[in-house]
């Protein structure tokens, strides 16, 4: 996540999504920024002039991501919109040439955070550290050392993954789908490796412009089930910019 993404529309997307499953619930949740340096290099985050294509999603949501994007666009904005009950927010900084005891320590602080929560949100800048097999059809979960260090804070690593599942009931990990073959694809190889080290685990994609999936991590069955049956009516009202992947 970087300051200059908020209110876009795949910021618009994950808290609709979150809304959607959690609001005017008890839930305790707790929401890993995994926040980035703002870059310059290019103009993504751009993405909001899109609110044509939500309206009547979720009008407490459009009205707030208004006035974030007139205002102030950063992390603190979302955090003060007060978009959602019992969350929690994590918000501190990751660096751009962090080294491996920075990092370490960072994600040390973010565990601990984390424990013992319900529900664990996170939002790396690019997602899930992967390579890509083009050939086979296939991607590698990564860890930190199999990244190049200047990018090195845009992703989630496998072990990470593993830590945060370990400490929550359900973890919702945000993934930007790439080029490296068909994104329904990726989604689904993802899934099937997820499902040898995971029980319950599902997928969820966002379509709009630039396709991301949040991968759905529950140890709890009750929460899962309960989930489960949220997530098939959201994908139903909302199909056009939504899938659901079982």
């Amino acid at each position: 996540m970087q300051n200059r993404y908020s209110a876009d529309i795949g910021d618009f997307g994950k808290f609709q999504l979150l809304r959607y499953l959690f609001k005017n619930t008890t839930y305790n949740l707790k929401q890993l920024w995994y926040l980035y340096p703002d870059e310059n290099h290019n103009n993504d985050g751009m993405y909001i002039d899109y609110f044509e294509k939500v309206k009547g999603f979720d009008e407490v949501l459009e009205n707030s991501f208004k006035q974030i994007i007139q205002n102030n666009r950063c992390v603190k904005s979302l955090e003060e919109a007060n978009l959602l009950e019992n969350i929690e927010y994590f918000n501190t900084l990751l660096s751009k040439d962090s080294c491996e005891e920075f990092r370490a320590k960072w994600f040390e602080k973010a565990l601990a955070f984390a424990k013992d929560s319900e529900v664990v949100l996170t939002d790396s800048d690019n997602g899930i550290a992967l390579s890509c097999d083009k050939i086979n059809k296939d991607l590698k979960l990564l860890n930190y050392k199999d990244i190049k260090k200047g990018k090195s804070g845009k992703y989630i690593y496998e072990e990470e993954i593993k830590q945060l599942y370990e400490v929550s009931e359900c973890l919702i990990v945000y993934h930007h789908l790439n080029r490296c073959f068909k994104h329904d694809l990726q989604i689904e190889v993802l899934l099937k490796k997820f499902k040898t080290s995971y029980s319950n685990v599902l997928a969820i994609k966002h379509k709009p412009y630039s396709p991301r999936v949040y991968f759905i991590f529950c140890k709890e069955e009750s929460l899962y089930k309960n989930i489960l049956e949220k997530l098939l009516c959201f994908e139903k009202e909302f199909s056009i910019h939504w899938k659901l992947f079982l």
